[in-house]
């Protein structure tokens, strides 16, 4: 009987043990949800954070293909409606169709209701209000201060030290290596030449708001154009709406049309009062394409967004494979195969079955 009672015994502390241990297990699996990260957003705010947080919004344009491409898909909740409006979202995004679509300035009630971890808000207005109701927010905009040179990482390094984890920081650093090719072989290729500076002015096509609509200074796409060895007009003006007497004064030498609505602004471009301008008549007027997002806002196909421009603007100087680039990207970041149908679509800005977008 005692060797029994031992036996017993013996039996009960296994079983304790291992029920110690599981608890422990447990107890660090709940520290690690609740680990922070205090990063820095473009506003110069230090935010701290739930690190690899599981509900993210992406509020801001800018950060949904990325979050996406850089293997952190799971984590997105909601994202600004006129992306998952575009035919294209259900293409690089096998979860289009279950994401929250916000309002631009999407209500607080929303954000806490669907406890939101983090929200990436393109507007310091947006944020200081989220951050007011204690909702975790941070800044993230298509616009930079004093210009957007110093920000074309930004994001993707904000990932990184938000989610840590090796597979993605070697998929920001793959994206960041495609960027920066397609930046200094641009640069590199142009110092060759001595061409007289053109002026290029950008048609904002997300919204049917006619020709007088663009960027204000410090966006990607100005900066994207210098880049380009161009001298973008928007600087010209004093708002981001300048008249039809404005733009024709300037004569732009370009003109560059993108967003969903880039061929009804191209068609409107062959109108009075523009069809006379020289580069109307010179047939300089280009469209930018069209992917998950806008080309000319910051994201996964930005580097192929340079080379299309560059092709265009200068097709004496480049010839670069874009509809190949398209394809490989697509690929690498999203796993998904476009046919060279497909990837031409895109680049006429066009949906995958080559309808228009709007």
């Amino acid at each position: 009987m005692s060797k029994f009672k031992k036996f017993i015994s013996m039996i009960l502390g296994v079983v304790l043990c291992f029920t110690m241990a599981i608890s422990l297990v447990g107890c660090g699996n709940t520290n690690n949800d609740d680990e922070t990260v205090t990063v820095t957003d473009m506003l110069g705010e230090e935010v701290t954070v739930k690190k690899n947080p599981k509900k993210v919004a992406c509020a801001s344009r800018t950060t949904y293909d990325l979050l996406i491409a850089f293997g952190v898909a799971d984590s997105i909740d909601g994202v600004y409606y006129s992306l998952l409006d575009n035919e294209w979202s259900s293409v690089f995004d096998a979860k289009a169709n279950e994401r929250y679509s916000l309002a631009y300035q999407e209500s607080y009630e929303t954000y806490i209701a669907r406890e939101v971890d983090i929200v990436f808000s393109p507007e310091k207005y947006i944020t200081d209000g989220l951050k007011e109701h204690g909702i975790k927010a941070l800044n993230v905009s298509l616009y930079g201060n004093p210009d957007f040179s110093g920000y074309v990482y930004f994001f993707a390094d904000l990932v990184k030290q938000i989610w840590d984890s090796e597979e993605v920081a070697q998929k920001v650093d793959a994206w960041k290596a495609h960027m920066q090719n397609a930046i200094s072989g641009i640069q590199a290729e142009l110092a060759k030449h001595d061409d007289e500076q053109r002026t290029v002015y950008y048609v904002r096509g997300d919204k049917n708001k006619g020709v007088g609509y663009t960027d204000t200074v410090g966006s990607f796409t100005e900066y994207a154009y210098k880049v380009l060895g161009m001298k973008p007009l928007n600087d010209q003006f004093e708002s981001n709406k300048p008249s039809a007497e404005e733009i024709c004064e300037q004569n732009p030498d370009v003109f560059v049309v993108g967003g969903i609505y880039q061929k009804t602004l191209m068609n409107a471009l062959q109108e009075e009062p523009y069809k006379n301008l020289d580069a109307v008549k010179n047939g300089q007027v280009f469209n930018i394409p069209i992917g998950l997002t806008m080309f000319e806002q910051l994201g996964v196909f930005s580097p192929v967004f340079l080379c299309d421009q560059a092709n265009k603007l200068y097709p004496n100087y480049f010839n670069y494979d874009v509809k190949k680039q398209i394809q490989d990207l697509s690929k690498e970041f999203f796993g998904v195969e476009l046919t060279d149908t497909e990837a031409q679509n895109m680049l006429n800005g066009l949906s995958r079955e080559g309808n228009l977008l709007a």
